[in-house]
């Protein structure tokens, strides 16, 4: 895992918070953004990586940094693309691996949805992000 990679990427993330942050305000649909959009995003900074390996190479140090320094989990913004469900709507959820260092620590189980959504908008609605990488 490496954290100039996760450094690079940093910058995208606070963006990305701070733009979901303004459309909740504003009470604007909220735009999801996948692990292929990040992968996007990241190519623009000279990232390369693919939705697979987004995960472990970049947001799982991200997430750690986070957790370490008591921050929101800004990882908890990216996730999944989005699957149709039959019953309703699309489900909305990061991969499977979001949840390890939770399900770890005894807060939650994979798949906890509610609690992954707390953590999204703590990590979307947190005023404070360093403009630089503070890892």
């Amino acid at each position: 895992m490496s954290l100039d990679s996760a450094r690079a990427v940093y910058p995208l993330l606070v963006r990305i918070a701070r733009d979901l942050s303004q459309a909740a305000r504003d009470r604007r649909n909220t735009v999801w953004i996948s692990y292929d959009d990040f992968c996007n995003l990241c190519k623009d900074v000279g990232i390369k990586e693919t939705p697979r390996t987004i995960a472990a190479k970049l947001l799982k140090p991200l997430q750690a940094a986070c957790i370490e320094r008591q921050l929101p989990d800004i990882s908890a913004l990216i996730i999944q693309k989005p699957k149709a469900r039959s019953d309703f709507g699309n489900l909305i959820r990061p991969s499977d691996g979001w949840w390890e260092i939770y399900v770890e620590r005894g807060e939650t189980t994979v798949g906890d949805v509610v609690f992954w959504f707390k953590h999204y908008q703590a990590a979307r609605d947190y005023s404070d992000w360093p403009e630089a990488p503070f890892f």
